[in-house]
């Protein structure tokens, strides 16, 4: 599907759902949970798809109206569309292309509804990244410099001046969908290309520090070897292994588990400060396991990391969307 089909998307206030309005389809706030609902025909054959996106912020009362309500507007259209409940971050490609060529924008919070608008900060952040269909998201991340990465666009917005930050390994689509970006917040711009940024640039991320240069998405190693994580836990009488769906969010990092994180070049175990003694070695040595027993025939010299909650490398955090220093204090 090419995401041309009718959609019509509500905004959850208390135990309503309310209409948005299609000027700004697309944009969506952490503050808030959506209904969408996307028609399409296929073979000659009509469908549906009713999305429930869950901002991260966004109340508990209104996660769960939206889940009763989703599940209303499923019984109108007769139960046969596809219900998809997607939390804050966890957005499928199809959703992401449903906006017209321009990129899903998330608003680190706040919300849309009228009066309840939280002022947005001074300084602001957006990771521009495309899934491998070309669909983009900008989502808006911590303002620091740690937060760059080589590998995707970034818009910078201070109360003087915008800037379109270009990393090394930028695609054209996420270049145009920064463009797309800067003209919702409607902002003149200068484009900063990675190694030639200007002072001002650093000033506003509270100076230079690391962030992640390695190749990743535009590496066809990337392609053929995506991410992967996995959660290892004891909680129920016995040590299981479970593969995380979907982009990589901090969120997945449970504290009270040990994860796995899988790169290819290099398997990371990061030990959940909540986690069990159990866990820890059993992760480390299922870790081993893992890389020895791996229908791809991997190096067995692949390296383990060992990485500890709070005190992740940037060569760690860089695989996760948006990642937050400050998430767990």
């Amino acid at each position: 599907d090419d995401g041309t089909g009718q959609k019509q998307i509500w905004r959850i206030e208390g135990s309503n759902k309310v209409p948005v309005d299609p000027a700004t389809y697309g944009q969506f706030y952490g503050g808030d949970s959506y209904i969408i609902l996307y028609n399409y025909r296929h073979g000659g054959r009509q469908g549906q798809i009713i999305y429930n996106w869950q901002g991260a912020q966004s109340t508990q009362d209104e996660v769960a109206a939206s889940a009763i309500l989703t599940a209303q507007l499923d019984e109108e259209l007769g139960g046969t569309p596809v219900q998809s409940r997607v939390v804050q971050g966890k957005e499928p490609a199809h959703l992401m292309s449903l906006f017209g060529g321009k990129p899903m924008i998330i608003y680190k919070g706040g919300t849309s509804r009228d009066g309840g608008q939280t002022a947005p900060a001074s300084i602001r952040l957006f990771q521009v990244r495309a899934s491998s269909s070309g669909a983009t998201r900008a989502v808006e991340v911590m303002p620091k410099s740690g937060a760059l990465n080589s590998n995707d666009a970034f818009v910078l917005k201070t109360p003087s001046a915008a800037y379109l930050w270009v990393g090394a390994g930028a695609s054209e689509a996420e270049k145009t969908a920064a463009q797309e970006l800067l003209k919702v917040l409607r902002s003149q711009h200068v484009q900063v290309e990675e190694g030639s940024e200007p002072d001002g640039f650093w000033e506003a991320l509270g100076g230079k520090t690391s962030y992640r240069t390695s190749p990743r998405l535009k590496d066809k190693k990337m392609d053929a070897h995506p991410p992967r994580l996995f959660a290892c836990s004891n909680r129920i009488g016995r040590f299981v292994i479970e593969e995380v769906p979907g982009e990589l969010m901090q969120e997945d990092l449970a504290t009270d588990d040990v994860m796995l994180l899988d790169t290819w070049d290099q398997v990371f175990v990061w030990v959940g400060k909540d986690s069990q003694e159990e866990e820890k070695t059993e992760a480390l040595t299922s870790a081993k396991r893992y890389i020895e027993t791996d229908p791809a025939n991997r190096d067995r010299r692949t390296p383990i990391t060992v990485v500890r909650q709070g005190f992740e490398p940037p060569s760690f955090v860089g695989w996760f969307l948006g990642w937050d220093n400050n998430y767990w204090s």
